[in-house]
């Protein structure tokens, strides 16, 4: 019940399993909490959002909401990509100034993933 192809890799999304969504500069890292087979969605639990400029950022959204997605936008993510993140994580500190911005970078994400993305949701 809880596998799901991924696109064009036939990898399997797995509840428990830290996914990715990659979108221009960006990539959204999270944690799959549930997979709805029949509907194609995926119930996903954000971790951090890492925007690569000339300077990477690395956005803390573990106390962000989750998200309800479309499963097919999700790739599981590498060991090597995330496990020099976590990290960093512990390192950033939760003021409501920054989950106000943290936010607003979620949002902005979110925003232009649905708007690359309509067809999917």
């Amino acid at each position: 019940m809880d596998n799901i192809s991924f696109s064009s890799l036939d990898l399997p999304l797995k509840a428990s399993q830290i996914v990715c969504l990659d979108h221009q500069s960006s990539i959204l890292y999270g944690e799959v909490i549930q997979l709805i087979p029949h509907r194609r969605r995926c119930w996903f639990r954000p971790l951090c959002l890492l925007i690569s400029t000339e300077i990477s950022t690395l956005i803390d959204l573990r106390s962000s909401p989750d998200l309800f997605w479309p499963d097919s936008l999700f790739r599981p993510a590498l060991d090597t990509e995330i496990i020099s993140l976590l990290p960093q994580l512990k390192d950033i500190s939760h003021h409501s100034e920054q989950k106000t911005s943290q936010q607003k970078y979620l949002n902005q994400f979110i925003h232009l993933v649905w708007q690359a993305h309509q067809d999917k949701f």
